[in-house]
């Protein structure tokens, strides 16, 4: 993929184009500890029939991290690269956090966007799911990747999906390692994501018109599937899906069932 970087002014975002630019274009938005790197399966295969669009947000990988983030950030960062690419409406493609982007973007933005995959996502925030948050972001104070990624192991990833890969936990700390990983930015983003405790995204939900996917890890102890059973309801016409033996890391622990999924909808979508 190309890399080029967009001049926010404020700072500068990291993002990646694959490609025709002519084909209709696909933007995925990553999870809150994610980069644009871990797309590149999705990229790769998707590429031949899209003009495929990846980016840091705010506070991740690549990308300028300001004192301060928030959703809406990320929503306008979005529509700038978009702007940048002159791509006036595209599909979106979000897992958990990427997922609320894209849902918030949806809304308050409705004629950009062409249709939406929302995976493992929610639009609300309940207790447990905060006591999760918080217990991620006192990991990231810390700035020690062993004891960040003990932080959220085990909510991320099935229990089978760690028993088929011993050695998880020391190749997650060696790559976060490698990666110089941003633990402040990572504390920032897992505030913008609380902030959804007082601004719900549900209320909104029933104004978003477009064709949508909705996808669920059925052992997502992060964001369950009652989370994405949620949207799907008032999402009036969404499609629901369920993979079975997954946890919330769906990207990562079922991609080809996830890309089955990605490749019926965007070809339904495309349907005139």
């Amino acid at each position: 993929m190309a890399t080029s970087f967009l001049e926010t002014g404020s700072g500068e975002i990291r993002y990646q184009t694959k490609g025709k630019e002519t084909n209709d274009p696909l933007l995925f938005l990553n999870g809150i500890f994610m980069t644009l790197d871990r797309w590149e399966l999705f990229s790769k295969e998707l590429s031949e029939d899209f003009f495929v669009v990846g980016h840091d947000m705010r506070c991740q990988g690549g990308s300028f991290c300001p004192d301060e983030v928030c959703l809406d950030d990320h929503v306008n960062d979005t529509l700038s690269l978009m702007n940048e690419l002159n791509i006036d409406k595209a599909s979106l493609v979000g897992t958990s956090y990427g997922g609320e982007v894209a849902q918030l973007l949806a809304i308050e933005h409705p004629e950009r966007v062409k249709d939406l995959a929302l995976i493992t996502t929610t639009s609300e925030i309940h207790v447990e799911m905060a006591f999760t948050a918080l217990r991620w972001k006192m990991g990231a104070e810390t700035g020690d990747p062993r004891k960040f990624t003990l932080s959220f192991l085990n909510d991320v990833y099935s229990d089978q999906f760690i028993r088929d890969n011993p050695g998880i936990l020391e190749k997650i700390t060696a790559r976060l390692e490698e990666a110089s990983f941003n633990y402040t930015g990572a504390v920032k983003l897992l505030d913008a994501f609380l902030d959804i405790r007082e601004n719900p995204i549900t209320p909104g939900l029933n104004e978003i018109e477009v064709p949508t996917l909705v996808i669920s890890a059925r052992n997502d102890r992060v964001k369950p599937p009652e989370f994405g059973r949620k949207i799907h309801e008032e999402i009036e016409g969404s499609t629901y899906r369920e993979v079975e033996g997954s946890g919330h890391g769906l990207v990562v622990e079922k991609p080809q069932e996830l890309l089955n999924f990605l490749k019926a909808h965007l070809e339904s979508a495309t349907l005139p």
